[in-house]
């Protein structure tokens, strides 16, 4: 009986399976709570290979920061925005949101950990994919307007924190039904509000 030879991994794919298991870790344990050994033995391979791809604990959390921030950037792709078609627009991400915890839980905590902390260098990485959120959330909500203003910006910062209750109702086992209801709410109360400004959505 001939010795199975094990496939060896492409150096892109190595990459991302350590990159995994890292977030997975972290998930677990909390951001940044996991060495380079750990990952190691999460997916059997040596301690030097997960080196050979993030040669510094830096390294690690820069590189988990941007691939958290780059998903988290395209729950907003293929989402369609009308003139006047706010709520319909929040609807479809609040959708999207749902089916990326289901899909990627371990980037749903990591994501919530890395938003509250606050040494330097990871805070500035995180506020810096913060503000593409907004701007996206900014400009698919309010399409009509020629300029995103301050006002749409702070009002896409509500719709920032709520989405991250809903991600700890997500996290926290509340009902589907429970979440929906949330979703809805939300929406509601932001279109009211909005229509007593006067402001087409």
């Amino acid at each position: 009986m001939g010795t199975q030879v094990r496939k060896r991994l492409s150096s892109k794919k190595r990459r991302q399976q350590l990159l995994v298991a890292a977030i997975d870790m972290f998930a677990e344990r909390g951001l940044g709570e996991a060495k380079h050994a750990d990952i190691a033995r999460r997916v059997k391979t040596s301690i030097p290979t997960t080196f050979v791809y993030f040669p510094t604990r830096e390294d690690l959390l820069a590189d988990v920061g941007d691939e958290i921030g780059l998903f988290f950037l395209g729950v907003f792709d293929g989402v369609i925005a009308e003139k006047g078609h706010a709520p319909d627009v929040l609807k479809q991400l609040a959708a999207r949101m749902m089916m990326a915890m289901d899909s990627h839980p371990s980037y749903i905590r990591v994501w919530l950990g890395w938003s509250t902390r606050f040494d330097t260098v990871t805070r500035a990485q995180y506020l810096k994919y913060q503000e593409k959120y907004l701007s996206r959330l900014s400009e698919l909500l309010w399409a009509s307007e020629d300029n995103v203003s301050q006002e749409n910006r702070d009002d896409a910062r509500i719709l920032l924190s709520a989405t991250q209750a809903l991600a700890l109702m997500k996290i926290d086992g509340e009902p589907a039904e429970k979440i929906e209801r949330f979703t809805e709410h939300t929406i509601e109360v932001l279109n009211a509000y909005w229509r007593a400004q006067g402001r087409k959505i």
